[in-house]
């Protein structure tokens, strides 16, 4: 099967399976604006190798409709972005023109506020104009999945999604003696939520937070710990490499995102397949991952009492065991590449050979 992947960038969240598509067999195609954005690069993100994969870079127009011209009739191009960047538009428009399979990859949008209002407004005469070309749309969770319904989307074209992430190699640390060890990871911005974490840290006076990234963010968060009393019992590390960053979430007893909006979260997923277990919000995308109460807890976004309920339940289980993390990388697998890829082979099967519709991986363990 000839699948070709359009993209603003070589996602690191998408590489894994893509790779296990091309080294199962199948010809795979990544046709990308660019290998990797510069602010991107700044928050450390590298660019992922595709091994057996080709890779196209930078298409104009004209290459762009070239590629989709030159594609066999039963190619599947799957396109990330089709509404939201160029390099979509004109791969989504290609496709209808010339006839060929697609479908898309998305997010839910911020669905908050007026903004959120016209957004859905967008979205909705999105589906009433172009909507019925898309042969199916891999929605990232229950929330991008609910949004694209209300929006008008057929529930039978809709199918969970995920962003997936490289399998961590670490050994599992032995459990600690000390006070629970909570830890948030990302990006300094008001959209994740530090400063609900912060608040509700300080209702658990016996806990203690580690936080890896870096944003504008940072000066006024510092100033709100230290108003809150909490600044001694935070640990501020600043933006690390992606593998130090794994480490640190793999030794955290708890890791906390606590997002006003996310269409994902893969720090989630990262953190499941390292053994820690996850607090995140309902307006986290990733929370369709939490399925089970020994993997995390799921509270409700913008709430600082339900975050601090979530805590203060985790902070009174104690350090978790190297037991309960060996739990949790054993039904992390679900979420790996191979998996994954199987997934997306059996969607592409029941679209388009009326295979049986398939149940994500991580929603049958």
């Amino acid at each position: 099967m000839r699948l070709i992947f359009w993209q603003n960038l070589i996602s690191p969240h998408q590489t894994p399976f893509m790779r296990a598509l091309a080294e199962s067999g199948h010809d795979v195609v990544v046709v990308s604006t660019e290998a990797m954005s510069a602010d991107r690069r700044q928050l450390g993100w590298e660019v992922p190798h595709l091994k057996s994969a080709e890779i196209i870079l930078a298409p104009s127009a004209a290459q762009v409709r070239e590629i989709v011209e030159s594609s066999a009739e039963d190619s599947i191009h799957i396109i990330s972005g089709a509404r939201g960047t160029l390099l979509g538009k004109q791969a989504a428009k290609a496709c209808r023109a010339l006839g060929r399979r697609f479908g898309i990859v998305t997010e839910a949008p911020d669905p908050r506020g007026l903004a959120g209002v016209l957004r859905w407004v967008k979205y909705t005469w999105e589906q009433i104009t172009i909507g019925e070309d898309f042969d199916f749309l891999l929605a990232m969770g229950e929330m991008g999945m609910d949004w694209f319904k209300s929006c008008g989307y057929s529930a039978d074209r809709i199918y969970p999604f995920a962003y997936i992430t490289e399998l961590p190699l670490l050994e599992i640390p032995p459990q600690h003696n000390g006070p629970l060890h909570f830890l948030f990871a990302g990006r300094l911005i008001d959209l994740k939520g530090v400063d609900l974490l912060i608040r509700a840290l300080a209702k658990i006076p016996d806990a203690v937070l580690t936080i890896v990234g870096d944003g504008p963010e940072r000066p006024r968060l510092q100033g709100l710990a230290e108003s809150m009393g909490v600044s001694e019992r935070i640990q501020w590390l600043g933006q690390l490499k992606a593998s130090l960053g794994i480490e640190h979430i793999s030794r955290a007893d708890v890791l906390v995102l606590p997002s006003r909006k996310d269409g994902w979260g893969a720090v989630v997923n990262e953190a499941l397949m390292a053994g820690t277990p996850v607090i995140c919000s309902t307006a986290c995308g990733a929370s369709d991952l939490i399925r089970h109460p020994w993997l995390g807890t799921v509270f409700r976004a913008n709430d600082t009492d339900s975050l601090a309920k979530a805590m203060a339940q985790w902070n009174q289980h104690g350090p978790i065991s190297p037991e309960n993390r060996q739990r949790i990388r054993t039904w992390a697998h679900c979420i790996e590449a191979n998996p994954i890829a199987k997934y997306m082979e059996k969607v592409l099967a029941h679209v388009y050979e009326q295979g049986p519709r398939p149940q994500a991986p991580w929603r049958q363990v």
